[in-house]
C-alpha cells in the first residue's frame, strides 16, 4: 500500500478532484467549492496537499478517498453491492492500453463471471471473463500474431477453429493452438 505524503502530490490531487467533480479547470473547482482561486493557485504552486478539499470531494461525489489521495485503485468503491469497479482497457491498433477502472451495475453481467473486466473499442464496451475452462463457439478476445482483437470463434473438427468477425479480413481456419484465446466476451454494451 502506498504511504501518504503530506509534503507533495498536491497538483495531482487537485487534478483528481477536478476530474471527480466532472470539471475541466481550477477556476471551475474554485467556483463550485467556494475555495478562492488564489488559495487553489497557492496550493498548486507549492504542491501543497489539499486534504480538506479531498475529504469534501469524496463526500460530495462518492469518489473513493483512497483514489483521490493516492491516484491508484478504482475511482469508485463498490456501492452497496449494486455496482462493481472493473479493470478497464482500451483496444487500440491491436494492443490493449490500461485505462484504470470503470464502475458498472452488476445487473449487466451474469453472476457466473469469475474474473470480469471491460475492454473498450470505438463506441463498444465488452464485458469479458478472464476465467474460462474450455473454448466454445462464441465471441472471444484473442491474440493472433501479436495483435489483439475481438473475434468470433467457431470450433470445427480435429482441433481447428474458424476465426471471423473483422470487417477488414476474410474468415480463416487454423488450429486452435495457433491463436491465443485471452478471455470470453460475456456481454456487449454499445452506444446507439
Amino acid at each position: 500500500m502506498r504511504r501518504f505524503d503530506p509534503n507533495g502530490g498536491g497538483r495531482e490531487a487537485i487534478e483528481r478532484a477536478i476530474q471527480a467533480y466532472g470539471l475541466k479547470k481550477r477556476a471551475e473547482l474554485s467556483h463550485l467549492t467556494g475555495i478562492s482561486n488564489s488559495t487553489l493557485g497557492t496550493w498548486w504552486n507549492r504542491d501543497f496537499y489539499p486534504a480538506i478539499l479531498l475529504i469534501g470531494c469524496a463526500l460530495d461525489t462518492g469518489v473513493s478517498l483512497h483514489w483521490l489521495a493516492h491516484g491508484d485503485g478504482p475511482m469508485y468503491e463498490d456501492a452497496k453491492g449494486e455496482v462493481i469497479s472493473l479493470k478497464y482497457s482500451l483496444l487500440n491498433k491491436g494492443k490493449l492500453e490500461d485505462k484504470g477502472y470503470l464502475v458498472i451495475d452488476k445487473k449487466f453481467f451474469d453472476e457466473g463471471i469469475q474474473q470480469p473486466r471491460i475492454v473498450g473499442q470505438d463506441a463498444t464496451k465488452y464485458i469479458l471473463d478472464d476465467a474460462f475452462e474450455t473454448v466454445l463457439d462464441g465471441k472471444w478476445l484473442v491474440e493472433i500474431e501479436g495483435q489483439v482483437s475481438i473475434r468470433n470463434l467457431e470450433l470445427i473438427p480435429v482441433g481447428k477453429v474458424r476465426v471471423s468477425g473483422s470487417e477488414i479480413k476474410e474468415p480463416f481456419e487454423c488450429a486452435l493452438s495457433d491463436i491465443s484465446v485471452l478471455a470470453h466476451v460475456e456481454s456487449i454494451l454499445q452506444k446507439a
